[in-house]
């Protein structure tokens, strides 16, 4: 085994470009999603440069490189990365382009040539052949020979996207388009980080110094046999050392020393802390987001950090510590019990608070919490009317769901988003003013934070919404599910059983899967095979065609008329009736398809006319009930 630390930069190093990854054509398909993809993008921004990435296993069973000789590893552990990566790259070059398009004098820079010729080598390299054979690996494009940096699996058509995309951007002269391209996750990755290209050239070097420095220990080995073996070990391990287990040493040391306060009395303190912060990602969420909260206080404040980020949160809390451990460990409980109301909503005494709370949680609007945890820490006689903090929630809630659903404001603007609002109001506190709603929501919807329009959030709505986001999905269809239901039949789309999932999960109408069942193919595309299958990926994954059932695989291939008889089954000790017949008001909204209004439970029959007519009716009623007041 050899293993060393390389940046992303230096494990394709472009002096030569001689090293090339390969995903094996017996690996997985690309599956990474939109969480995975956000979530890259935070850890990039939000942490110092050099984040590190964990490891990329490979196997190299051939002789060390020589001066001539490609390199060429086989991925075992990492290909999801290093494909991600690739996207993003591959997004950044179009960037490049399209800013030289912009100013052509852009295009002449000497810094600007180096940058957009480096990211192109480390997409791909040209071949010059020399009469011998080529191994299977490189490839045509027109009179262009080439190999891929990071070569996808050819599963799942993902190779013969990639290759649409670098042609897409100019790299490659030719390359076909597959069939249903933009409904796999290769383009959409590449679609989404595109969409999130800041907007000018220093912005953009900044992000691809951030990508170029990002930190891998990359191992090889001699035979697949040893990698899968060190691939299981690696992946059975115990957990780290957190952020918070850190802090908490140093707190618990410093309170003994300094402050003469027993250990088991600190360490009692600690955990009436963290019986309010129940999850471990809660914890450190929650001391990133406290400074964020009161950093315009000078006992918080630390010179030099304007937010707290994954890899400043512990010098910062070192710094508190050192300051005033005692103060500060009595103002992380009191904030944390604030703080508890934010993760735990549904424990609370029912009322448009909690309600509210409640909301901001499903949607996933933790990013929120550093602006509330800041407004729920003032003193009731602020407020210039009663109400105020309900009555923000329920604005955020609608925020966060746009947001979430259209990606603007970019994830990486959030954080500073909340600190403005935060600032802004203390400004008005400063001042001697009053707080009111009024202010608040112009702060959140005509500042930095502006929402994207209506039309845009509708356009997103409109797509295959499961697929961009299946949570957001899910949220919009309990949403629509609770704003029709009746006495009937009101069950609670939120349960969940014993492990923890959720009792009623969404059901697609028209199958989702790959092998199109026979009479859904004679319904939706008059037995033309082909066509059904446009039309699964055309439409499959819009609200259209989904809804919830408590029983999924009762459901799944069965033919229409079967799926919307009545059934009661018991799950988990809950008895559910499935079944678009059910009762359930989801089911019951009204469309029209030629002039007659039909429902889900009432249709005669589901092709693409159903899906688009139902889909219409449910993005309006959407956009009904999570419209601003203002709109």
């Amino acid at each position: 085994m050899k293993s060393s630390e390389n940046t992303f930069a230096q494990l394709l190093a472009i002096e030569g470009n001689q090293w090339h990854y390969h995903i094996p054509r017996f690996q997985r398909e690309y599956v990474w999603g939109k969480y995975n993809w956000s979530k890259l993008l935070e850890d990039i921004y939000d942490n110092d440069p050099g984040h590190y990435m964990g490891s990329i296993i490979c196997v190299h069973e051939g002789a060390d490189l020589t001066p001539n000789s490609e390199l060429v590893y086989e991925v075992v552990d990492g290909q999801q990365r290093l494909a991600t990566l690739s996207l993003l790259l591959a997004a950044i070059y179009q960037k490049l382009n399209t800013l030289a398009a912009d100013d052509p004098a852009l295009s002449s820079s000497e810094d600007f040539i180096i940058r957009r010729n480096g990211v192109k080598r480390r997409l791909f390299k040209q071949m010059t052949p020399d009469g011998r054979p080529l191994p299977w690996w490189v490839f045509k494009s027109g009179s262009l020979s080439y190999c891929l940096r990071i070569l996808p699996s050819t599963q799942e058509s993902n190779l013969a996207d990639y290759q649409c995309i670098l042609k897409e951007i100019g790299l490659l002269p030719k390359a076909s388009t597959p069939r249903y391209l933009g409904n796999r996750r290769i383009y959409k990755a590449f679609d989404y980080f595109r969409r999130q290209m800041p907007g000018t050239m220093p912005e953009v070097c900044d992000l691809l110094d951030r990508v170029y420095a990002l930190s891998f220990i990359h191992i090889t080995e001699a035979s697949q046999a040893k990698a899968f073996m060190l691939f299981e070990t690696l992946n059975y391990r115990g957990v780290p050392l957190s952020a918070i287990d850190i802090i908490k040493n140093k707190m618990l040391a410093v309170l003994e020393s300094r402050h003469n306060v027993p250990i088991d009395d600190s360490y009692s303190d600690w955990q009436q802390l963290l019986a309010n912060l129940t999850e471990d990602r809660d914890q450190d969420r929650f001391l990133r987001q406290f400074y964020n909260a009161f950093k315009f206080d000078a006992q918080v404040k630390v010179e030099g950090i304007t937010r707290a980020t994954g890899s400043r949160v512990i010098a910062i809390y070192e710094t508190l510590i050192r300051r005033d451990a005692q103060a500060l460990i009595t103002d992380l409980i009191q904030k944390a019990t604030v703080y508890n109301q934010f993760i735990e909503p549904e424990k609370y005494r029912p009322s448009d608070l909690t309600a509210g709370l409640v909301q901001l949680d499903r949607i996933g609007a933790a990013p929120a919490y550093t602006f509330l945890l800041y407004l729920f820490s003032l003193p009731a006689d602020v407020f210039s009317e009663p109400g105020v903090r309900e009555k923000t929630v329920m604005l955020l809630s609608k925020y966060y769901f746009r947001r979430n659903v259209t990606d603007f404001p970019n994830t990486r603007d959030l954080d500073g988003i909340n600190i403005d609002l935060v600032e802004q109001c203390q400004a008005e506190r400063d001042a001697g003013r009053k707080v009111g709603f009024n202010f608040l929501s112009q702060a959140i919807l005509a500042g930095r934070g502006r929402p994207a329009p209506l039309r845009t959030l509708r356009e997103a709505l409109k797509d295959n919404l499961f697929y961009n986001n299946g949570n957001m999905a899910r949220y919009a269809l309990t949403r629509l599910d609770e704003a029709n239901q009746n006495r009937e039949y009101a069950p609670n789309l939120w349960e969940r059983n014993e492990k923890g999932l959720y009792v009623w999960t969404v059901e697609h109408v028209f199958p989702q899967g790959r092998n199109i069942p026979s009479d859904w193919v004679g319904m939706i595309a008059n037995h033309d095979k082909n066509e059904a299958e446009r039309i699964q990926g055309e439409c499959v994954h819009c609200l259209g065609n989904l809804t919830l059932t408590g029983y999924n695989s009762k459901l799944s291939n069965q033919s229409f008329t079967k799926k919307q008889d009545k059934t009661a089954v018991n799950v988990f000790g809950n008895q559910i009736f499935v079944g678009y017949k059910n009762g359930l008001a989801l089911n019951g909204v009204p469309f029209a398809v030629r002039g007659q209004t039909i429902s889900l439970a009432t249709a005669d029959r589901w092709t693409r006319e159903h899906i688009l007519a139902r889909n219409e009716v449910m993005v309006d009623m959407l956009i009904d009930i999570l419209r601003f007041d203002v709109e």
